[in-house]
């Protein structure tokens, strides 16, 4: 299969991962905006921000496919400017796939941190809604996240080698 077969296939998931991550995100904002209203004649919902914290917690993970697909991370390039380009290509091989492994890691950690959740029936205070779904629904959108870095990591690589 292509690099140019892998990128439209990771970029599609990445775009429903972002996709996702926005209907999360209104979600947030429909729980926020219910409970203000409902403040304003003194009953806010109970339990209302641990709704919010799930729901954005996820949303950040699912927003960061589509990110390292589109190269819009942040980048400090004032000791690299003047690096020819192979050498550029390289190091942002380099690079992304520290942060693929780095990433890899924390969905790791975030899938096991998920499963005690689950195991141990852990709920919020105020809705008893189950920990794990936070935290399985993070471990999904940092399991995509990787694969996204490690596949722009090896596109690195081969830009690398054509500059040679």
């Amino acid at each position: 299969m292509s690099l140019a077969a892998w990128r439209a296939g990771l970029t599609r998931l990445a775009v429903g991962c972002a996709l996702l991550a926005g209907f999360l995100l209104l979600g947030a904002v429909a729980v926020t905006t219910a409970s203000v209203a409902r403040g304003a004649f003194g009953q806010p919902i109970l339990g209302d921000s641990e709704v919010v914290e799930m729901l954005l917690g996820a949303a950040i993970a699912f927003c960061m496919p589509l990110c390292e697909m589109k190269g819009a991370h942040v980048l400090v390039d004032f000791f690299t400017q003047k690096l020819p380009a192979r050498g550029l290509a390289g190091l942002d091989a380099v690079m992304r796939a520290i942060a693929a492994l780095v990433v890899a890691v924390l969905a790791w950690r975030l899938a096991i941190g998920g499963y005690n959740m689950w195991d141990r029936e852990r709920e919020t205070m105020f809705l008893l809604l189950p920990f794990w779904w936070g935290y399985a629904a993070a471990a999904l959108g940092m399991t995509a996240w990787s694969l996204c870095a490690a596949f722009v990591a090896t596109e690195s690589l081969a830009r690398a080698r054509r500059a040679a």
